[in-house]
């Protein structure tokens, strides 16, 4: 192992991934690599072998798993109540579950008030030509206030949430003492919201989730909740960040798209998804039996890494995969995962992102960077590689 090469790899330049994808895809598309937490996976970076390995049900997305590698510092994945680490019968019943209380119906009744939330929030912005820190602003806010609303969760708790959903997805640097008490104080919060909404029931998402009818555990649901509020908040936050981002670059060309044509935003949004995915992260899966993928054969307990940026930037699939097309023709969004494991919430954080960019072009179109873009800085996390401020006019 000692002769692998360590994962992840050293970051590329900005929002572009690093250059060993591209190696590894035309000379090692099924080889080896060791953890920087500790043990070693298979790599997988073309398109086809990660979408077959996430349809797979022999691909086991279970942390708590003993084959399963792990590194000596917590992470949130391995918890035991998370629902990637549950039995497949209690996966499939709080998945499916999971997946009908966010369906179609859900997301065509956010769209009015998300866009009455990111209006408030860049109405409340001020009108000036010196810099602002979109992040604070706007694309951390937005997904933050919409999860609240669709969760009951009061706006006046809305900043201790975000910093317990940072403090879980681990989008924040604390001891693990510190990120233990956050854990607790978030998971205390929700299963009194949990009572409160059972003992009041009323027409929201976790209302629909707590029901009779839903089947829920108690401890399902807070864990469910918990996995809906960092997801919702963190990976839309960041994804948003990015996608704003890539607009602005090459002199505000994508910008300038969209300012000309709006009526390209929803396939802009599956665009920049793929172009601007959440960086150098990839996805653990564990053999549970002999599985064969496109590029080769994954044995029985072995551990694989899904590199999404590497199979979205696949120019087999993707044609000119570094340039920025709201023509592409449709390729499903392998980032959202895929079979049994597919994202329950994908329609939602699409049409949160539609809404945010719709919004931020009507009410911002001359919004431009107010810094290079090698200014921006980032920082890794578990989720990916996190915009930690994006100053901006307008």
């Amino acid at each position: 192992m000692d002769d692998l090469p360590l994962f992840p790899f050293p970051p590329g330049p900005v929002m572009e991934p690093p250059p060993e994808y591209a190696e590894r895809r035309s000379g090692c598309p099924f080889g080896k690599v060791a953890m920087r937490t500790g043990g070693e996976a298979i790599l997988l970076v073309r398109h086809r072998d990660i979408a077959a390995a996430t349809a797979s049900p022999l691909m086991s997305r279970n942390h708590a798993r003993p084959q399963v590698p792990r590194g000596n510092s917590p992470d949130f994945l391995y918890a035991p109540d998370l629902l990637i680490n549950q039995g497949t019968d209690t996966h499939a019943k709080v998945h499916r579950t999971v997946t009908r209380a966010l369906g179609p119906s859900r997301v065509a009744s956010t769209s009015e008030f998300v866009g009455s939330i990111a209006g408030a929030l860049l109405d409340s912005a001020p009108d000036t030509a010196g810099p602002a820190d979109l992040v604070a602003a706007y694309t951390s806010p937005l997904p933050l206030l919409v999860v609240c609303r669709l969760l009951r969760i009061p706006d006046r708790d809305a900043a201790r949430i975000h910093a317990w959903a940072a403090a879980y997805a681990q989008v924040i640097s604390l001891t693990s003492e510190e990120r233990d008490r956050e854990v607790e104080d978030f998971t205390g919060y929700v299963a009194a919201l949990v009572t409160r909404v059972r003992d009041d029931p009323g027409d929201s998402v976790l209302d629909e989730l707590a029901s009779p009818a839903a089947g829920l555990t108690d401890a399902e649901l807070v864990s469910v909740v918990k996995l809906l509020v960092s997801a919702g908040v963190e990976a839309v936050s960041t994804a948003l960040a990015r996608m704003v981002l890539q607009l602005l670059l090459d002199r505000r060309a994508g910008w300038t798209q969209l300012r000309e044509r709006p009526e390209s935003v929803p396939a802009a949004v599956d665009e920049l998804l793929r172009l601007a995915y959440e960086g150098n992260v990839a996805a653990l899966r564990v053999a549970t039996g002999k599985v064969e993928l496109p590029s080769g054969t994954v044995a029985a307990g072995q551990a694989v890494l899904l590199a999404w940026i590497a199979g979205l930037h696949d120019p087999e699939v993707y044609p000119d995969p570094t340039r920025l097309r709201f023509d592409r023709p449709s390729v499903r969004m392998i980032g959202f995962g895929g079979g049994r494991h597919i994202c329950p919430g994908a329609g939602l954080a699409k049409e949160i992102l539609r809404v945010a960019l719709t919004t931020l072009l009507d009410r911002r179109p001359d919004l431009r960077l107010a810094v290079p873009p090698e200014a921006i800085r980032f920082e890794a996390h578990k989720i990916g590689n996190v915009i930690q401020e994006l100053p901006v006019r307008w």
